[in-house]
């Protein structure tokens, strides 16, 4: 792959408002939207947040480490922020966001959304001029490169929840195949959870083939379910 930080310049990324009044974009180059017209902040919250630990985690008062692979516009780490802070009047939260391309997450100060998420709109716009935010006690660490660049360099069996969010398998086959999967999975923590909007049969069968949980998540937005890998 081209790992060049903004490496899809001549992307034309078209801009829609999802049911949920929230901006998005559909990807030229991939021929794919980053969300479905639901809604980003709907599908962040449904198919991502409540269906990973981090309800759990805040119970127990402890310090989440999520990694938000392909983090995009950022809806999934803002949304986990935002029922964070609802749940819990200090939550510890560590975020590792891990995105190649710098362009999309420049669309993220210019997105419309609902007056309620315009906090986590600005804090995470400032990703695209530093490296680390802070708030409160939420860091968020990004890595503005390609996963396979980073990969060696993330804690195995550490994080207690991963976003999984790539462009599909038809689009993105090398961020689905076995081999890359089995890194992936091997970076949960115990009781750690990986969420993602794919159903593929394939992904929960490997899943389950190395000892981990599955569940399946309603459908949203879609015919499919998703999934919920967990470490036990």
């Amino acid at each position: 792959m081209n790992n060049t930080v903004g490496c899809y310049a001549s992307t034309e990324l078209i801009s829609f408002l999802g049911q949920d009044g929230a901006q998005t974009f559909f990807n030229t180059s991939f021929n794919e939207a980053y969300h479905s017209k639901i809604g980003p902040i709907i599908e962040a919250e449904h198919k991502f947040v409540k269906a990973s630990s981090i309800d759990l985690l805040l119970k127990e008062n402890k310090r989440i480490k999520i990694l938000d692979l392909f983090f995009g516009l950022g809806y999934n780490s803002g949304i986990a922020l935002d029922y964070a802070y609802k749940s819990s009047p200090s939550p510890i939260i560590e975020i590792t966001a891990v995105e190649k391309d710098l362009e999309i997450i420049n669309k993220i100060s210019t997105l419309e959304v609902p007056q309620w998420y315009l906090k986590w709109k600005d804090l995470l716009s400032l990703l695209s001029k530093q490296k680390q935010v802070i708030h409160e006690k939420a860091v968020i660490n990004l890595y503005l490169d390609s996963i396979f660049n980073v990969l060696e360099e993330l804690p195995r069996g550490y994080f207690d929840v991963i976003f999984f969010d790539p462009f599909s398998h038809k689009t993105a086959p090398e961020f689905w195949t076995d081999e890359f999967l089995v890194k992936i999975f091997g970076l949960l923590a115990d009781n750690g959870t990986l969420t993602t909007y794919s159903g593929l049969k394939r992904v929960e069968r490997l899943a389950n083939n190395l000892g981990l949980k599955s569940e399946h998540i309603s459908p949203l937005g879609r015919k499919k379910h998703s999934l919920a890998i967990i470490k036990p």
